[in-house]
């Protein structure tokens, strides 16, 4: 839209799946019995079925982001036995339960001048942020990373700090960027091959075992639930697209189009460059 905002992504399927894919994987580092994978189940109704009837122990959840993926993975979450409890009482959780905490783009980032974060400062000057993650991961056993990152933004955590995240198992990295805001995303994992295993000292790939820190990276997730995922974009395409070509655009066909009588249009002329070198 005319702030930049997406009518129509993947999003939130990235997060349900990657949600998904990232608590089989703590299944597995618990020892028990893990569950059907997501593109054998093929349909969200299946994955939150069986989703409900696994036991987590005592499971701490950190989710960050508050985007479209984010909110695919929390609203996923809602069918396990898992409960939701604020940043601040996450910090001060002592019960045997399993809870879940989603950390807004405003809690795991603080400015570097102690100013009150602003979204939009963040957005256009994101060099001038620090992470503040560390205090919430001493307790964390499982990260799942469904925030936005700019590479001008701080990373989650520097590699360092992992020998000290004592109760860490898993890292879910919806975002996959490599070397990116997790560290530890060496590279891509694959549908058939989702997870990997990386030595907490030497953060090289190993073989999988106990005290490695498990890593589930797939960067093409909503491909594993291909019906749910396609039904929702297209739905999509019939509400915010259809009508504003069949009928008066409100911009938005306008702004989406890249040329015009074989000439790029002004917001794309950038991509002459790239197509000369071609």
């Amino acid at each position: 839209d005319d702030l930049s905002r997406r009518y129509l992504g993947f999003g939130r399927f990235a997060g349900i799946v990657g949600c998904y894919n990232s608590l089989n994987l703590y299944l597995e580092t618990l020892g028990q019995k893990p569950m059907p994978r997501a593109h054998e189940l093929n349909s969200y109704e299946k994955l939150k079925d069986n989703i409900g009837k696994r036991d987590f122990g005592n499971a701490r959840i950190i989710i960050t982001g508050d985007g479209r993926v984010a909110r695919g993975s929390l609203e996923f979450l809602k069918f396990a036995n898992i409960q939701k409890v604020l940043p601040d009482e996450y910090l001060q959780y002592n019960n045997s339960l399993a809870i879940f905490c989603n950390l807004p783009t405003s809690a795991y980032v603080s400015n570097k001048d102690g100013n009150v974060f602003d979204l939009q400062h963040f957005i256009n000057s994101p060099e001038m942020y620090i992470s503040v993650l560390d205090k919430y991961m001493p307790s964390t056993s499982m990260l799942i990373s469904s925030h936005y990152w700019d590479p001008k933004s701080p990373r989650l955590f520097e590699k360092k700090d992992i020998e000290k995240y004592n109760n860490l198992k898993v890292i879910g990295d919806i975002t996959c960027d490599v070397n990116g805001s997790i560290p530890t995303t060496s590279r891509p994992s694959t549908i058939i091959d989702p997870y990997y295993y990386i030595d907490r000292t030497t953060l090289q790939e190993i073989n999988q075992h106990n005290q490695a820190l498990a890593i589930m990276a797939v960067d093409n997730l909503p491909s594993e639930l291909p019906k749910d995922s396609s039904k929702e974009f297209g739905d999509g395409i019939v509400k915010e697209v259809l009508p504003y070509i069949l009928e008066k655009d409100d911009g938005r066909i306008k702004r989406a189009t890249i040329t015009k009588n074989g000439y790029f249009l002004p917001s794309y002329k950038y991509l002459t460059n790239y197509i000369n070198t071609k």
